[in-house]
Protein backbone atom coordinates (compact mmCIF):
# COMPACT_ATOMS: atom_id res chain seq x y z
CA UNK A 1 0.00 0.00 0.00
CA UNK A 2 2.95 2.23 0.62
CA UNK A 3 3.99 1.84 -2.95
CA UNK A 4 0.50 2.72 -4.19
CA UNK A 5 0.48 5.88 -2.08
CA UNK A 6 3.96 6.99 -3.03
CA UNK A 7 3.71 6.39 -6.76
CA UNK A 8 0.67 7.84 -8.56
CA UNK A 9 -0.98 5.73 -11.17
CA UNK A 10 1.20 6.11 -14.31
CA UNK A 11 -1.27 4.32 -16.55
CA UNK A 12 -4.05 6.79 -15.67
CA UNK A 13 -1.76 9.69 -16.47
CA UNK A 14 -0.74 7.98 -19.69
CA UNK A 15 -4.36 7.40 -20.66
CA UNK A 16 -5.23 11.02 -19.88
CA UNK A 17 -2.29 12.23 -21.96
CA UNK A 18 -3.22 9.96 -24.85
CA UNK A 19 -6.87 11.07 -24.75
CA UNK A 20 -5.88 14.78 -24.77
CA UNK A 21 -3.59 14.29 -27.72
CA UNK A 22 -6.26 12.48 -29.67
CA UNK A 23 -8.65 15.35 -28.97
CA UNK A 24 -6.07 17.86 -30.20
CA UNK A 25 -5.47 15.73 -33.27
CA UNK A 26 -9.19 15.64 -34.02
CA UNK A 27 -9.53 19.41 -33.58
CA UNK A 28 -6.52 19.99 -35.85
CA UNK A 29 -7.98 17.65 -38.44
CA UNK A 30 -11.31 19.52 -38.37
CA UNK A 31 -9.61 22.89 -38.80
CA UNK A 32 -7.52 21.52 -41.65
CA UNK A 33 -10.59 20.22 -43.43
CA UNK A 34 -12.37 23.58 -42.98
CA UNK A 35 -9.37 25.49 -44.33
CA UNK A 36 -9.09 23.15 -47.29
CA UNK A 37 -12.77 23.44 -48.15
CA UNK A 38 -12.62 27.26 -47.91
CA UNK A 39 -9.54 27.41 -50.10
CA UNK A 40 -11.14 25.07 -52.63
CA UNK A 41 -14.25 27.27 -52.89
CA UNK A 42 -12.05 30.36 -53.17
CA UNK A 43 -10.10 28.74 -55.99
CA UNK A 44 -13.29 27.84 -57.80
CA UNK A 45 -14.60 31.41 -57.63
CA UNK A 46 -13.83 33.14 -60.99
CA UNK A 47 -12.40 36.64 -61.33
CA UNK A 48 -14.95 39.31 -62.26
CA UNK A 49 -14.62 42.09 -64.83
CA UNK A 50 -16.71 45.15 -65.65
CA UNK A 51 -19.71 44.51 -67.91
CA UNK A 52 -21.46 47.93 -67.83
CA UNK A 53 -21.15 51.07 -65.73
CA UNK A 54 -23.09 54.32 -65.27
CA UNK A 55 -26.39 52.66 -66.14
CA UNK A 56 -29.76 54.01 -65.15
CA UNK A 57 -31.76 52.15 -62.52
CA UNK A 58 -34.14 50.81 -65.14
CA UNK A 59 -31.29 49.49 -67.28
CA UNK A 60 -29.59 47.88 -64.26
CA UNK A 61 -32.79 46.03 -63.34
CA UNK A 62 -33.38 44.82 -66.89
CA UNK A 63 -29.78 43.64 -67.34
CA UNK A 64 -29.85 41.82 -63.99
CA UNK A 65 -33.09 40.05 -64.94
CA UNK A 66 -31.57 38.99 -68.28
CA UNK A 67 -28.40 37.66 -66.61
CA UNK A 68 -30.44 35.84 -63.99
CA UNK A 69 -32.58 34.22 -66.69
CA UNK A 70 -29.45 32.95 -68.45
CA UNK A 71 -27.90 31.69 -65.15
CA UNK A 72 -24.93 34.00 -65.56
CA UNK A 73 -23.34 34.97 -62.23
CA UNK A 74 -22.97 38.70 -61.64
CA UNK A 75 -22.09 41.25 -59.00
CA UNK A 76 -23.34 44.79 -58.44
CA UNK A 77 -20.60 47.14 -57.25
CA UNK A 78 -21.59 50.82 -56.84
CA UNK A 79 -23.85 50.79 -59.87
CA UNK A 80 -21.40 48.78 -61.99
CA UNK A 81 -22.27 45.28 -63.14
CA UNK A 82 -19.48 42.71 -62.89
CA UNK A 83 -19.50 39.27 -64.52
CA UNK A 84 -16.84 36.52 -64.76
CA UNK A 85 -13.98 37.41 -67.05
CA UNK A 86 -14.68 34.51 -69.38
CA UNK A 87 -18.33 35.61 -69.90
CA UNK A 88 -17.87 39.37 -70.52
CA UNK A 89 -18.02 39.41 -74.32
CA UNK A 90 -20.58 36.62 -74.61
CA UNK A 91 -22.85 38.40 -72.12
CA UNK A 92 -22.57 41.68 -74.02
CA UNK A 93 -23.51 39.96 -77.28
CA UNK A 94 -26.51 38.25 -75.71
CA UNK A 95 -27.70 41.46 -74.08
CA UNK A 96 -27.23 43.41 -77.32
CA UNK A 97 -29.41 40.92 -79.16
CA UNK A 98 -32.14 41.72 -76.61
CA UNK A 99 -31.67 45.49 -77.03
CA UNK A 100 -30.07 45.96 -73.62
CA UNK A 101 -29.10 48.28 -72.16
CA UNK A 102 -31.61 50.66 -73.65
CA UNK A 103 -29.62 53.77 -72.67
CA UNK A 104 -31.56 56.96 -73.40
CA UNK A 105 -34.90 55.12 -73.25
CA UNK A 106 -37.35 53.42 -75.53
CA UNK A 107 -37.21 54.45 -79.16
CA UNK A 108 -39.41 53.34 -82.01
CA UNK A 109 -39.75 49.91 -80.36
CA UNK A 110 -42.11 51.50 -77.83
CA UNK A 111 -44.83 51.69 -80.49
CA UNK A 112 -44.31 48.11 -81.66
CA UNK A 113 -47.14 45.89 -80.50
CA UNK A 114 -48.82 48.67 -78.50
CA UNK A 115 -51.51 49.56 -80.99
CA UNK A 116 -55.03 48.56 -80.05
CA UNK A 117 -58.60 49.73 -80.49
CA UNK A 118 -58.59 51.26 -77.01
CA UNK A 119 -55.53 53.47 -77.70
CA UNK A 120 -56.50 57.06 -78.36
CA UNK A 121 -55.10 59.26 -81.07
CA UNK A 122 -53.48 61.47 -78.44
CA UNK A 123 -51.58 58.54 -76.94
CA UNK A 124 -50.36 57.40 -80.34
CA UNK A 125 -49.11 60.91 -81.16
CA UNK A 126 -47.44 61.20 -77.76
CA UNK A 127 -45.66 57.85 -78.21
CA UNK A 128 -44.53 58.77 -81.68
CA UNK A 129 -43.28 62.14 -80.40
CA UNK A 130 -41.33 60.46 -77.59
CA UNK A 131 -39.94 57.87 -80.00
CA UNK A 132 -38.60 60.61 -82.28
CA UNK A 133 -36.89 62.36 -79.36
CA UNK A 134 -35.36 59.10 -78.12
CA UNK A 135 -34.06 58.06 -81.53
CA UNK A 136 -32.42 61.46 -82.05
CA UNK A 137 -30.87 61.26 -78.57
CA UNK A 138 -29.47 57.79 -79.34
CA UNK A 139 -27.95 59.00 -82.58
CA UNK A 140 -26.33 62.04 -80.96
CA UNK A 141 -25.00 59.89 -78.10
CA UNK A 142 -22.96 57.88 -80.60
CA UNK A 143 -20.68 60.87 -81.15
CA UNK A 144 -17.33 60.42 -79.42
CA UNK A 145 -17.35 63.51 -77.13
CA UNK A 146 -21.00 62.95 -76.09
CA UNK A 147 -21.73 60.72 -73.12
CA UNK A 148 -25.50 61.18 -73.12
CA UNK A 149 -28.03 63.40 -74.87
CA UNK A 150 -31.65 64.45 -74.59
CA UNK A 151 -33.76 66.02 -77.31
CA UNK A 152 -36.96 68.03 -76.85
CA UNK A 153 -39.13 68.68 -79.89
CA UNK A 154 -41.82 71.34 -80.12
CA UNK A 155 -44.01 70.17 -82.98
CA UNK A 156 -47.07 72.38 -83.58
CA UNK A 157 -50.35 70.86 -84.56
CA UNK A 158 -51.10 70.99 -88.29
CA UNK A 159 -53.66 73.59 -89.33
CA UNK A 160 -55.36 74.54 -92.58
CA UNK A 161 -54.82 78.26 -91.93
CA UNK A 162 -51.47 79.33 -93.36
CA UNK A 163 -51.29 82.53 -91.34
CA UNK A 164 -51.71 80.65 -88.06
CA UNK A 165 -49.15 77.95 -88.79
CA UNK A 166 -46.13 77.82 -86.47
CA UNK A 167 -42.68 76.53 -87.26
CA UNK A 168 -41.34 73.54 -85.28
CA UNK A 169 -38.37 74.00 -82.97
CA UNK A 170 -36.01 71.76 -81.01
CA UNK A 171 -33.60 71.91 -78.09
CA UNK A 172 -30.71 69.50 -77.46
CA UNK A 173 -29.07 68.86 -74.09
CA UNK A 174 -25.60 67.27 -74.20
CA UNK A 175 -23.76 65.53 -71.38
CA UNK A 176 -20.13 65.50 -72.49
CA UNK A 177 -17.37 63.27 -71.20
CA UNK A 178 -15.03 64.89 -68.65
CA UNK A 179 -12.38 66.95 -70.40
CA UNK A 180 -14.13 66.87 -73.78
CA UNK A 181 -15.23 69.99 -75.68
CA UNK A 182 -17.34 70.22 -78.81
CA UNK A 183 -15.89 72.24 -81.64
CA UNK A 184 -18.06 74.57 -83.70
CA UNK A 185 -18.23 72.19 -86.72
CA UNK A 186 -19.42 69.40 -84.42
CA UNK A 187 -22.12 71.64 -82.95
CA UNK A 188 -23.22 72.59 -86.47
CA UNK A 189 -23.39 68.92 -87.43
CA UNK A 190 -25.70 68.19 -84.47
CA UNK A 191 -27.91 71.16 -85.40
CA UNK A 192 -28.22 70.06 -89.01
CA UNK A 193 -28.79 66.44 -87.95
CA UNK A 194 -31.80 67.43 -85.85
CA UNK A 195 -33.10 69.90 -88.44
CA UNK A 196 -32.89 67.30 -91.21
CA UNK A 197 -34.78 64.71 -89.17
CA UNK A 198 -37.93 66.77 -88.58
CA UNK A 199 -40.05 68.08 -91.46
CA UNK A 200 -40.09 71.88 -91.88
CA UNK A 201 -37.60 72.34 -89.03
CA UNK A 202 -35.01 74.99 -89.82
CA UNK A 203 -31.51 74.88 -88.40
CA UNK A 204 -31.99 78.38 -87.00
CA UNK A 205 -34.70 77.01 -84.68
CA UNK A 206 -32.43 74.47 -82.92
CA UNK A 207 -30.78 75.26 -79.58
CA UNK A 208 -27.85 73.22 -78.18
CA UNK A 209 -26.78 73.36 -74.51
CA UNK A 210 -24.18 71.30 -72.60
CA UNK A 211 -24.22 70.05 -68.99
CA UNK A 212 -22.49 73.22 -67.73
CA UNK A 213 -25.23 75.43 -69.15
CA UNK A 214 -23.05 76.74 -71.96
CA UNK A 215 -25.04 77.84 -74.98
CA UNK A 216 -23.33 76.10 -77.87
CA UNK A 217 -25.76 77.15 -80.59
CA UNK A 218 -28.96 79.19 -80.50
CA UNK A 219 -31.37 80.85 -82.94
CA UNK A 220 -30.19 84.32 -81.84
CA UNK A 221 -26.81 84.13 -83.55
CA UNK A 222 -26.80 87.83 -84.45
CA UNK A 223 -26.99 89.28 -80.96
CA UNK A 224 -24.01 90.97 -79.33
CA UNK A 225 -23.20 88.06 -77.02
CA UNK A 226 -23.12 85.48 -79.79
CA UNK A 227 -21.05 87.75 -82.01
CA UNK A 228 -18.50 88.46 -79.29
CA UNK A 229 -18.11 84.78 -78.44
CA UNK A 230 -17.61 83.86 -82.09
CA UNK A 231 -15.13 86.67 -82.56
CA UNK A 232 -13.17 85.59 -79.48
CA UNK A 233 -13.11 81.99 -80.73
CA UNK A 234 -11.93 83.16 -84.14
CA UNK A 235 -9.10 85.23 -82.59
CA UNK A 236 -8.01 82.20 -80.54
CA UNK A 237 -7.94 79.98 -83.61
CA UNK A 238 -5.84 82.51 -85.53
CA UNK A 239 -3.38 82.93 -82.66
CA UNK A 240 -3.09 79.20 -82.07
CA UNK A 241 -2.49 78.64 -85.78
CA UNK A 242 0.40 81.13 -85.78
CA UNK A 243 1.87 79.67 -82.57
CA UNK A 244 1.71 76.14 -83.93
CA UNK A 245 3.32 77.30 -87.15
CA UNK A 246 6.24 78.89 -85.28
CA UNK A 247 6.80 75.92 -82.95
CA UNK A 248 6.67 73.40 -85.81
CA UNK A 249 9.18 75.46 -87.75
CA UNK A 250 11.73 75.83 -84.94
CA UNK A 251 11.40 72.40 -83.29
CA UNK A 252 13.60 70.53 -85.81
CA UNK A 253 16.36 73.08 -85.22
CA UNK A 254 16.06 73.53 -81.43
CA UNK A 255 14.64 70.19 -80.37
CA UNK A 256 11.30 69.20 -78.89
CA UNK A 257 10.16 71.26 -75.91
CA UNK A 258 12.76 74.00 -76.42
CA UNK A 259 10.52 76.60 -78.09
CA UNK A 260 7.68 78.64 -76.60
CA UNK A 261 5.71 81.12 -78.68
CA UNK A 262 2.89 83.56 -77.98
CA UNK A 263 1.02 85.50 -80.64
CA UNK A 264 -1.32 88.44 -80.10
CA UNK A 265 -3.48 89.16 -83.15
CA UNK A 266 -5.36 92.44 -83.52
CA UNK A 267 -8.25 91.62 -85.84
CA UNK A 268 -10.75 94.11 -87.22
CA UNK A 269 -14.27 92.65 -87.48
CA UNK A 270 -15.80 95.81 -89.04
CA UNK A 271 -17.67 95.20 -92.27
CA UNK A 272 -17.19 97.85 -94.98
CA UNK A 273 -18.97 98.18 -98.31
CA UNK A 274 -18.37 101.14 -100.67
CA UNK A 275 -19.85 102.04 -104.06
CA UNK A 276 -18.08 104.86 -105.99
CA UNK A 277 -18.91 106.58 -109.31
CA UNK A 278 -16.19 108.97 -110.69
CA UNK A 279 -16.42 111.30 -113.76
CA UNK A 280 -13.32 112.69 -115.51
CA UNK A 281 -14.18 115.84 -117.55
CA UNK A 282 -10.73 115.98 -119.12
CA UNK A 283 -11.31 112.76 -121.02
CA UNK A 284 -14.23 113.36 -123.41
CA UNK A 285 -15.12 111.57 -126.62
CA UNK A 286 -17.69 112.65 -129.26
CA UNK A 287 -20.23 109.91 -129.35
CA UNK A 288 -22.63 111.47 -132.00
CA UNK A 289 -22.94 114.75 -134.01
CA UNK A 290 -25.84 116.21 -136.07
CA UNK A 291 -25.44 119.35 -138.33
CA UNK A 292 -28.36 121.15 -140.08
CA UNK A 293 -27.78 124.13 -142.56
CA UNK A 294 -30.54 126.30 -144.17
CA UNK A 295 -29.69 128.93 -146.93
CA UNK A 296 -32.21 131.38 -148.50
CA UNK A 297 -31.40 133.74 -151.48
CA UNK A 298 -33.06 137.12 -152.46
CA UNK A 299 -34.99 135.96 -155.59
CA UNK A 300 -36.44 133.22 -153.57
CA UNK A 301 -37.71 135.58 -150.93
CA UNK A 302 -41.39 135.20 -150.59
CA UNK A 303 -43.76 138.11 -150.29
CA UNK A 304 -44.16 139.46 -146.86
CA UNK A 305 -46.85 141.54 -145.30
CA UNK A 306 -50.58 141.30 -145.17
CA UNK A 307 -51.89 139.23 -148.00
CA UNK A 308 -53.77 141.28 -150.60
CA UNK A 309 -53.23 143.59 -153.50
CA UNK A 310 -51.42 146.26 -151.60
CA UNK A 311 -48.85 143.89 -150.20
CA UNK A 312 -47.83 142.71 -153.64
CA UNK A 313 -46.95 146.21 -154.84
CA UNK A 314 -43.67 148.07 -154.16
CA UNK A 315 -43.93 151.03 -151.79
CA UNK A 316 -44.61 154.47 -153.42
CA UNK A 317 -42.13 157.20 -152.71
CA UNK A 318 -43.01 160.82 -152.18
CA UNK A 319 -41.81 161.91 -155.59
CA UNK A 320 -42.42 158.56 -157.31
CA UNK A 321 -38.97 158.33 -158.87
CA UNK A 322 -36.93 157.07 -155.91
CA UNK A 323 -39.04 154.00 -155.54
CA UNK A 324 -38.61 153.07 -159.14
CA UNK A 325 -34.82 153.46 -158.88
CA UNK A 326 -34.60 151.32 -155.76
CA UNK A 327 -36.68 148.63 -157.38
CA UNK A 328 -34.45 148.55 -160.37
CA UNK A 329 -31.28 148.25 -158.25
CA UNK A 330 -32.76 145.38 -156.30
CA UNK A 331 -33.64 143.47 -159.37
CA UNK A 332 -30.13 143.96 -160.68
CA UNK A 333 -28.15 142.53 -157.52
CA UNK A 334 -29.66 139.34 -155.99
CA UNK A 335 -27.26 138.23 -153.17
CA UNK A 336 -28.25 135.54 -150.44
CA UNK A 337 -30.43 137.10 -147.92
CA UNK A 338 -30.38 134.36 -145.07
CA UNK A 339 -28.15 131.39 -143.99
CA UNK A 340 -29.10 129.17 -140.94
CA UNK A 341 -26.80 126.42 -139.55
CA UNK A 342 -27.71 124.08 -136.59
CA UNK A 343 -25.25 121.62 -135.07
CA UNK A 344 -25.90 119.02 -132.29
CA UNK A 345 -22.98 117.05 -130.67
CA UNK A 346 -23.19 114.32 -127.95
CA UNK A 347 -20.04 113.76 -125.89
CA UNK A 348 -19.20 110.62 -123.73
CA UNK A 349 -17.53 111.59 -120.46
CA UNK A 350 -15.09 109.12 -118.80
CA UNK A 351 -16.96 107.51 -115.86
CA UNK A 352 -15.66 104.89 -113.33
CA UNK A 353 -18.10 102.81 -111.22
CA UNK A 354 -16.62 100.59 -108.45
CA UNK A 355 -18.12 98.51 -105.62
CA UNK A 356 -15.65 97.62 -102.83
CA UNK A 357 -16.44 95.13 -100.01
CA UNK A 358 -13.60 94.76 -97.54
CA UNK A 359 -13.27 91.56 -95.54
CA UNK A 360 -14.57 91.72 -91.98
CA UNK A 361 -11.88 89.56 -90.34
CA UNK A 362 -8.78 91.45 -91.39
CA UNK A 363 -5.57 91.32 -89.36
CA UNK A 364 -4.52 94.79 -88.33
CA UNK A 365 -1.39 93.92 -86.36
CA UNK A 366 0.57 90.93 -85.08
CA UNK A 367 2.73 90.88 -81.95
CA UNK A 368 4.90 87.78 -81.58
CA UNK A 369 7.07 86.78 -78.59
CA UNK A 370 9.28 83.68 -78.83
CA UNK A 371 11.36 82.02 -76.09
CA UNK A 372 14.09 79.60 -77.16
CA UNK A 373 16.16 77.37 -74.91
CA UNK A 374 19.93 76.99 -75.02
CA UNK A 375 21.49 74.80 -77.68
CA UNK A 376 22.45 71.26 -76.68
CA UNK A 377 26.14 70.71 -77.31
CA UNK A 378 29.01 68.39 -76.38
CA UNK A 379 32.14 69.58 -74.58
CA UNK A 380 35.72 68.49 -75.22
CA UNK A 381 35.33 65.44 -72.99
CA UNK A 382 32.27 64.26 -74.84
CA UNK A 383 29.80 65.14 -72.09
CA UNK A 384 26.47 66.73 -73.06
CA UNK A 385 26.20 70.40 -72.20
CA UNK A 386 24.28 73.50 -73.26
CA UNK A 387 25.34 76.88 -74.60
CA UNK A 388 23.48 80.12 -75.35
CA UNK A 389 22.65 81.04 -78.91
CA UNK A 390 24.99 83.20 -80.95
CA UNK A 391 23.78 86.54 -82.38
CA UNK A 392 23.73 85.15 -85.90
CA UNK A 393 21.62 82.21 -84.73
CA UNK A 394 19.14 84.58 -83.09
CA UNK A 395 19.03 86.61 -86.30
CA UNK A 396 18.31 83.45 -88.29
CA UNK A 397 15.48 82.51 -85.92
CA UNK A 398 14.08 86.04 -86.20
CA UNK A 399 14.11 85.78 -89.98
CA UNK A 400 12.36 82.42 -89.88
CA UNK A 401 9.67 83.65 -87.51
CA UNK A 402 8.97 86.72 -89.64
CA UNK A 403 8.64 84.54 -92.69
CA UNK A 404 6.29 82.15 -90.90
CA UNK A 405 3.83 84.86 -89.80
CA UNK A 406 4.01 87.00 -92.94
CA UNK A 407 5.68 89.93 -91.21
CA UNK A 408 4.62 93.38 -92.50
CA UNK A 409 6.25 96.62 -91.37
CA UNK A 410 3.47 98.68 -92.94
CA UNK A 411 0.98 96.85 -90.73
CA UNK A 412 3.10 97.49 -87.63
CA UNK A 413 3.97 93.87 -86.76
CA UNK A 414 6.54 93.20 -84.02
CA UNK A 415 8.64 90.12 -83.31
CA UNK A 416 10.64 89.57 -80.12
CA UNK A 417 13.11 86.65 -79.79
CA UNK A 418 14.62 85.86 -76.37
CA UNK A 419 17.14 83.17 -75.48
CA UNK A 420 16.82 81.84 -71.90
CA UNK A 421 17.69 78.63 -70.06
CA UNK A 422 14.52 76.64 -69.53
CA UNK A 423 13.79 75.22 -66.09
CA UNK A 424 14.07 71.46 -66.40
CA UNK A 425 12.31 70.60 -63.14
CA UNK A 426 12.49 67.26 -61.39
CA UNK A 427 13.08 64.21 -63.49
CA UNK A 428 9.86 62.52 -64.44
CA UNK A 429 9.96 58.77 -64.70
CA UNK A 430 7.94 57.57 -67.68
CA UNK A 431 5.18 55.13 -66.82
CA UNK A 432 6.15 51.54 -67.23
CA UNK A 433 4.38 49.44 -69.80
CA UNK A 434 2.15 46.71 -68.39
CA UNK A 435 4.26 43.61 -67.98
CA UNK A 436 3.64 39.92 -68.17
CA UNK A 437 2.10 39.73 -64.70
CA UNK A 438 -0.59 42.29 -65.59
CA UNK A 439 -2.37 39.95 -67.97
CA UNK A 440 -5.73 38.58 -66.72
CA UNK A 441 -4.73 34.91 -67.04
CA UNK A 442 -1.50 35.46 -65.13
CA UNK A 443 -3.37 37.40 -62.44
CA UNK A 444 -5.80 34.52 -61.99
CA UNK A 445 -2.96 32.01 -61.69
CA UNK A 446 -1.09 34.19 -59.18
CA UNK A 447 -4.31 34.62 -57.22
CA UNK A 448 -4.60 30.83 -56.86
CA UNK A 449 -0.96 30.20 -55.91
CA UNK A 450 -1.36 31.23 -52.21
CA UNK A 451 -4.40 28.98 -51.83
CA UNK A 452 -2.59 26.06 -53.47
CA UNK A 453 0.40 26.60 -51.19
CA UNK A 454 -1.88 26.74 -48.15
CA UNK A 455 -3.52 23.48 -49.16
CA UNK A 456 -0.13 21.81 -49.60
CA UNK A 457 1.04 23.02 -46.18
CA UNK A 458 -2.14 21.80 -44.51
CA UNK A 459 -2.06 18.47 -46.32
CA UNK A 460 1.63 17.70 -45.76
CA UNK A 461 2.19 19.42 -42.43
CA UNK A 462 -1.07 18.72 -40.59
CA UNK A 463 -3.30 16.11 -42.19
CA UNK A 464 -0.56 13.63 -43.11
CA UNK A 465 1.00 13.47 -39.60
CA UNK A 466 -2.49 13.16 -38.06
CA UNK A 467 -3.44 10.31 -40.36
CA UNK A 468 -0.17 8.50 -39.68
CA UNK A 469 -0.56 8.95 -35.92
CA UNK A 470 -4.15 7.74 -35.91
CA UNK A 471 -3.33 4.71 -38.09
CA UNK A 472 -0.48 3.62 -35.79
CA UNK A 473 -2.46 4.23 -32.60
CA UNK A 474 -5.44 2.21 -33.88
CA UNK A 475 -3.28 -0.82 -34.71
CA UNK A 476 -1.79 -0.97 -31.20
CA UNK A 477 -5.01 -0.71 -29.30
CA UNK A 478 -7.20 -2.85 -31.50
CA UNK A 479 -6.98 -5.97 -29.30
CA UNK A 480 -8.72 -4.68 -26.21
CA UNK A 481 -10.11 -1.38 -27.41
CA UNK A 482 -8.15 0.57 -24.72
CA UNK A 483 -4.45 1.25 -24.77
CA UNK A 484 -4.30 1.39 -20.97
CA UNK A 485 -6.07 -1.96 -20.63
CA UNK A 486 -3.81 -3.59 -23.18
CA UNK A 487 -0.79 -2.29 -21.38
CA UNK A 488 -2.07 -3.46 -18.00
CA UNK A 489 -3.10 -6.91 -19.04
CA UNK A 490 -0.38 -7.76 -21.51
CA UNK A 491 2.29 -5.93 -19.59
CA UNK A 492 3.63 -4.53 -22.85
CA UNK A 493 3.93 -0.85 -23.67
CA UNK A 494 1.47 0.75 -26.08
CA UNK A 495 2.59 0.78 -29.71
CA UNK A 496 1.94 3.38 -32.41
CA UNK A 497 2.77 7.01 -32.31
CA UNK A 498 3.67 6.93 -28.60
CA UNK A 499 6.09 4.01 -28.82
CA UNK A 500 9.08 6.24 -28.48
CA UNK A 501 7.71 7.66 -25.19
CA UNK A 502 6.70 4.24 -23.65
CA UNK A 503 7.06 4.03 -19.82
CA UNK A 504 9.55 1.63 -18.17
CA UNK A 505 8.47 -2.01 -17.49
CA UNK A 506 5.94 -2.40 -14.63
CA UNK A 507 6.88 -4.20 -11.43
CA UNK A 508 4.77 -6.88 -9.77
CA UNK A 509 3.31 -4.42 -7.30
CA UNK A 510 2.33 -2.06 -10.14
CA UNK A 511 0.60 -4.89 -11.95
CA UNK A 512 -1.29 -5.82 -8.80
CA UNK A 513 -2.39 -2.23 -8.32
CA UNK A 514 -3.57 -2.04 -11.94
CA UNK A 515 -5.54 -5.26 -11.47
CA UNK A 516 -7.16 -3.88 -8.33
CA UNK A 517 -8.07 -0.66 -10.05
CA UNK A 518 -9.56 -2.48 -13.00
CA UNK A 519 -11.54 -4.77 -10.67
CA UNK A 520 -12.96 -1.82 -8.77
CA UNK A 521 -13.72 0.26 -11.87
CA UNK A 522 -15.09 -2.46 -14.15
CA UNK A 523 -16.02 -5.58 -12.16
CA UNK A 524 -18.10 -7.05 -14.98
CA UNK A 525 -15.17 -7.08 -17.37
CA UNK A 526 -12.93 -8.64 -14.68
CA UNK A 527 -15.56 -11.33 -14.12
CA UNK A 528 -15.61 -12.04 -17.85
CA UNK A 529 -11.82 -12.35 -17.88
CA UNK A 530 -11.84 -14.77 -14.87
CA UNK A 531 -14.63 -16.79 -16.47
CA UNK A 532 -12.60 -17.02 -19.66
CA UNK A 533 -9.59 -18.27 -17.69
CA UNK A 534 -11.67 -20.95 -15.95
CA UNK A 535 -13.10 -22.16 -19.24
CA UNK A 536 -9.60 -22.35 -20.75
CA UNK A 537 -8.36 -24.44 -17.80
CA UNK A 538 -11.32 -26.85 -18.03
CA UNK A 539 -10.80 -27.39 -21.70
Amino acid sequence: MATETANPNPLASLAAVLGGRQMLLLVGLSLSIAIGVTAAFWLREPSYELLYSNLSDRDVGEVMDALRAESTPYRLDNGSLMVPSADVYAARLRLSSQGLPRGAGFGLEVIEGESSFSTSQFMENARYHHALETELARTISNLQPVQAARVHLALPKPTVFLRKSNKPSASVFLDLFPGRVLEEPQVKSIVHLVASSIPELESSHVTVVDQRGTLLDSPDQDDATALSSREFAYVERVQNAYMERIVNLLTPMMGPGRVRATVNADIDFTKREETREVYDPANTVVRSEQVSEDTQRGGEQASQGIPGALSNQPPVAADGTAAQAAGAATETAAPPTRVSVQSTRNFEIDRQLSHVKEPANSIQRLSVAVLVDDISDVDEKGKPTTRPLEPQELAEIDRLVKGAIGFSEARGDTVSITNVTFYAGPAVTPPEAPGFFSQPLVRDILKQLPAIGLLLVVALGVIRPIVLALSKGGGAGGATGSPSLAAGVGGAPAAGGMAEQAPPPLTFDDKVNVAKQLASNDPERVAQVVRAWVQDNQS
